[in-house]
């Protein structure tokens, strides 16, 4: 399991300012089996700075735009540690109640949550990996309205939080956003 920083370059990563070309050329950098169930997260997080998290580490030069990267195993961190986390994440819920042809769970579209409801929303995610002792988060747009959170918790399950790390948070997963960042609140 990886967590690599790429760098870009903005001009000669102009297209991927589309979420969907980006996630595919992430995808492709890991894993050029388009069948392979590979977990890949992605988040751009600034113009020129892409974190990845994978199963493997990435060819990051398939990536367009790249100039270098930084790929090193994904942290561990120990049940009682307090870390600074991070999340760009869409928040939704089922908007309807009603499971679809007899199943269990429900179907059909997802609704924004109202940022009321992120707190809960958070604690529910996390449940049993994180206890969130602080958050904030800042509205960055998009449809699902997309936010960006950060605050800091404590490790409740150290396996777990690896799981979550690589099967992310939240909806949009494909394109860009749901990769939960954590580093240690005290240099090691």
């Amino acid at each position: 399991m990886y967590l690599s920083r790429i760098n870009l370059d903005p001009k000669r990563s102009a297209r991927m300012d589309q979420w969907a070309l980006m996630g595919q050329a992430v995808r492709r950098a890991v894993d050029p089996d388009p069948e392979s169930d590979a977990r890949v997260l992605w988040a751009r997080t600034s113009p020129s700075t892409l974190v990845v998290s994978s199963d493997t580490a990435p060819a990051w030069g398939k990536v367009p735009g790249a100039t270098s990267a930084a790929i090193h195993p994904m942290p561990r961190y120990s049940e009682g540690e307090t870390v600074r986390w991070e999340l760009i994440t869409a928040p939704t819920a089922p908007r309807g109640s009603e499971p679809a042809g007899g199943g269990t769970r429900p179907r059909g579209k997802r609704a924004p949550l109202p940022e009321e409801e992120f707190e809960g929303w958070l604690g529910g995610k996390f449940a049993g990996v994180l206890d969130v002792t602080s958050v904030k988060w800042k509205h960055l747009g998009g449809r699902p309205a997309r936010y960006h959170f950060t605050g800091e918790a404590v490790v409740r399950d150290s396996e777990a939080l690896q799981e979550l790390c690589l099967d992310g948070v939240g909806a949009g997963t494909a394109t860009g956003a749901g990769l939960l960042l954590a580093s240690p609140l005290a240099p090691r």
